[in-house]
């Protein structure tokens, strides 16, 4: 055959298809890997012998068997006797004006006519002539991942000209990759092919160049997953008709995508195969050891573990020994323990998968080595740093490297399936694939990450409010979070992870932090298809978050909900502290697509810190009008608790140092001495509270009422006269906005969120904090003057009015972002103008 010829019953249609072969498999004849994790350890792309893939493939219902190894057909020759067998190879080829590197697929080969392709290849142009012009059956393997890191929409655009066959199904990349080749593949035009030709000035080939042949294979190189992806012919009797079944496209792909799970699995295969090869032979503890250990990760089955297998014994007494000549350093000892401590992780805890398929056994049990071994070492750290060893926690955390063992083949697994993201969303957009095949356009599914959600303060309320907005008005939102014991229900979607411990922070030992299962969140997050990662704390779920969004590539949004610097300079006086905090905070921030600052303050105060004014935008909170409004008030419900007709001033938040509590209940006795009658109701629970409790317990003026909610926590802002929040600290003070609602007049400082509230429609009044007599003034001004409190009362109203929280959610929604410079997995995106009037709490 001279030239393309048109396709007959494209990708099998109307005929009756039973002949298959895997068109992309490997063998060890690949043996320089395009993974990076394999080029580190040094280990080739296959250690599948010829003759075993041929056997696999058999066993797999394969009626026909070629080895697609990268520009070698040294596995095919070694079959080439064994009958339905022919020779193919993975072409490596370049466009000559800028080096981007595509895989091609060419089949029933010829030493001859390999060598001249060899001659070729590094062409893509003259390489796309010579497989037309001598009939070479062919395929653009998977045409939208980028092999060199060059690809882009311009090259795919391209290959869709030259080539008229391609890999629509490919069983390493994931389902959604695969489903976007098939998709663009099938929306080719007549027009669409000609305006392509055009812009890049191309010439096509064949007499319908928009009528695409597609195929299918594994591309296997462990051996473990051969025969799971294939291409499908008309009945074939030998290699001759086969391939020419392929050379006239009456050919279609089957069988199945691939996973994260699965390509990691793949790795530990040849790992393994690697290790057996190169590190086992003459070292029977050793060999046993690390040999059972990776067998447990790639045996298909419970049935084949090892019997009984518990390596810990055996890897302690290989290490002690292999280092008995030198003295051993504390980390190393500490190594040593630790690894000997893990014989628990194999002998109880939780339950293997059983027969849950082999990739999610292994992922379980690297799950349970590495997030064991992380958490142990982060223990020690922490004590190391409370003991103010700081030599020895980093000698601790330096430790951690054996963690890679269990997790780098998961990482470069969630890298490589979703790098070409950004990519991938381009293609979509130029072929407008969603509207092309009648679908709805791909939806937006964003993950909220956040360390506390069961706790009593701002964020775990902002959270929770507006879920359920979110929820109501059908938009897509999951919360993430790790407690020890599972919320309560929800409304909205909520997934706990249940920590792999629990840890106590240096310097702030009250304060316990979970340890999540990072792998877990990460595989959980690719797996439900996120679209982006919204933060809102920066613990160990909000770095999890993090790592999760630039490993899968995802927009990062950061919710700065809480000044943690002030926080840890009060908490710890320490000034040295507080600086810590804030250059972390800044890194930490740094690394977001979008930045959201509750109010203008910190917004500034963020720009003060030098990070990029393009990605902050002001998001403020909201209020319930249903739940805090005036038809709430009750005039016995404080009763119960003995007050009697007094004024009633009110303050709701935690009980906390930060809070400024102190200088409130200084000022109110002050206020109260001065022969002021009044009533101050401290509302709220914290670690302060016992302390406050005694030192002020017998103060009948003062009550504390300790944690309230629901509907008492709604009556008690309606029955009270006035609303005092002091704090200094706070971001926002969603607690103002719930007074103002409830319609009370408020009393805020002159710092943070909060006057930033009251400044709308003045609708309050703002002291400064400094003074010793200021929020003594302001208590006694509106406890005297009836026509201001009046007056602010009704502003509070208005201005709460304002604040509804499904405007909120648009602002979280739909807020714009500029890309940021150098961030790995950075996504490109089209920022547009948001005015600064539909970012403040009045709009």
């Amino acid at each position: 055959m001279n030239a393309e010829t048109a396709p007959e019953n494209r990708n099998g249609k109307g005929s009756t298809m039973s002949a298959r072969a895997d068109l992309h498999v490997h063998s060890k004849h690949s043996d320089r890997p395009s993974e990076w994790i394999l080029r580190r350890l040094g280990a080739p792309e296959s250690f599948v012998a010829p003759a075993e893939l041929y056997r696999q493939a058999r066993a797999k219902g394969m009626d026909f068997v070629t080895i697609t190894d990268h520009n070698s057909i040294a596995g095919c020759l070694e079959i080439a006797d064994i009958p339905n067998t022919f020779i193919s190879s993975e072409i490596t080829t370049y466009f000559p004006e800028d080096g981007c590197k595509v895989h091609v697929l060419a089949h029933d080969l010829t030493e001859p006519l390999f060598a001249d392709i060899q001659h070729v290849r590094e062409d893509i142009y003259a390489l796309r002539e010579l497989l037309y012009s001598r009939g070479v059956a062919h395929s653009v393997a998977h045409p939208t991942f980028s092999v060199n890191e060059k690809l882009t929409l311009a090259h795919v655009e391209k290959l869709l000209v030259l080539f008229n066959r391609f890999e629509a199904l490919n069983g390493t990349r994931a389902a959604p990759a695969n489903h976007l080749v098939a998709a663009i593949l099938s929306l080719m035009t007549p027009r669409l092919v000609e305006d392509l030709a055009n812009q890049h000035h191309i010439t096509p080939v064949g007499p319908e160049p928009w009528n695409k042949v597609m195929t299918g294979g594994s591309d296997d190189h462990s051996g473990r997953y051969i025969g799971s992806a294939f291409t499908l012919t008309p009945e074939a009797t030998g290699v001759s008709e086969f391939t020419a079944h392929l050379r006239n496209g009456r050919c279609s792909p089957e069988g199945v995508s691939g996973t994260s799970l699965k390509l990691a699995h793949g790795f530990y295969q040849i790992a393994y195969s690697y290790y057996k090869d190169r590190f086992a032979r003459g070292n029977a503890t050793h060999s046993h050891v690390l040999d059972g250990l990776l067998q447990r990760l790639v045996t298909e089955s419970p049935a084949q573990k090892p019997s009984g297998f518990n390596p810990m014994p055996r890897l302690r007494s290989y290490v002690l020994g292999s280092v008995r000549r030198r003295q051993l350093s504390d980390a190393e000892r500490s190594l040593i323990n630790e690894i000997s401590n893990l014989k628990d992780i194999w002998t109880t805890g939780s339950k293997e998968p059983g027969e849950e398929e082999a990739d999610a056994r292994a992922f379980a049990l690297s799950c349970k080595i590495s997030h064991q071994l992380s958490y142990h070492f982060m223990c020690r750290f922490a004590a190391h740093m409370r003991n103010v060893s700081l030599l020895e926690g980093l000698q601790t955390l330096s430790s951690l490297a054996p963690v890679g063992l269990a997790i780098a083949p998961y990482l470069a697994a969630f890298v490589a399936q979703n790098k070409d993201r950004t990519l991938h969303d381009q293609v979509r957009a130029r072929f407008q694939v969603d509207k092309g095949l009648g679908a709805e356009a791909t939806p937006t599914r964003k993950a909220w990450i956040t360390d506390t959600f069961d706790d009593v303060n701002g964020v775990a309320r902002t959270i929770r409010t507006l879920a359920n907005v979110a929820l109501d008005r059908d938009r897509d939102l999951t919360v993430l979070t790790c407690m020890e014991r599972d919320p309560q229900e929800e409304r909205f979607p909520l997934r706990n992870f249940r920590p792999v411990g629990m840890f106590e922070l240096p310097e702030y030992e009250k304060q316990r932090v979970a340890f999540p299962p990072f792998l877990e969140i990460i595989e959980y997050i690719e797996r439900q298809e996120f679209t982006e990662i919204i933060i809102s704390t920066p613990g160990p779920m909000g770095l999890v978050g993090l790592a999760a969004a630039r490993i899968l590539g995802l927009k990062a949004t950061g919710i700065y909900h809480t000044d943690f610097p002030t926080y840890v300079e009060k908490l710890t006086e320490d000034e040295n502290m507080g600086e810590v905090a804030r250059r972390f905070m800044v890194w930490f921030y740094g690394q977001m697509d979008l930045i959201m600052a509750p109010s203008e303050f910190y917004r500034k105060r963020l720009l003060r810190d030098g990070l990029e004014k393009k990605r902050i935008v002001v998001l403020p909170r909201g209020v319930d009008p249903v739940q805090f409004n005036p038809s709430h008030r009750d005039p016995d419900f404080w009763h119960r608790y003995g007050c009697n007709g007094k004024f009633k001033f009110l303050y709701v938040g935690r009980m906390s140092k930060e809070k400024n509590i102190e200088h409130l209940l200084n000022s109110f006795q002050k206020l109260v001495r001065g022969g002021q009658p009044a009533t101050l109701l401290m509302v709220g629970d914290g670690p302060l509270l016992p302390e406050l409790r005694q030192r002020y317990g017998t103060d009948a003026d003062i009550v504390f009422t300790g944690l309230l909610e629901g509907e008492d926590l709604a009556k008690a802002y309606a029955s009270a006269d006035a609303f005092v929040f002091p704090s200094t600290t706070d971001t926002f003070g969603n607690v103002v906005l719930e007074a103002q609602a409830s319609g009370l007049p408020v009393i805020v400082s002159d710092q943070g969120g909060p006057p930033e509230i009251v400044r709308a429609l003045n609708s309050g009044l703002i002291v400064n904090m400094s003074d010793p007599d200021a929020l003594m003034s302001a208590m006694r001004l509106l406890c005297l003057d009836e026509g201001i409190h009046h007056a602010l009362a009704t502003k509070a109203l208005a201005n709460a009015s304002q604040s509804a929280w499904h405007r909120i959610l648009d602002v979280l929604w739909d807020a714009p972002v500029a890309p940021v410079p150098g961030v790995v997995g950075e996504r490109q995106r089209t920022a547009t103008s948001v005015k600064e009037r539909e970012l403040t709490p009045c709009a």
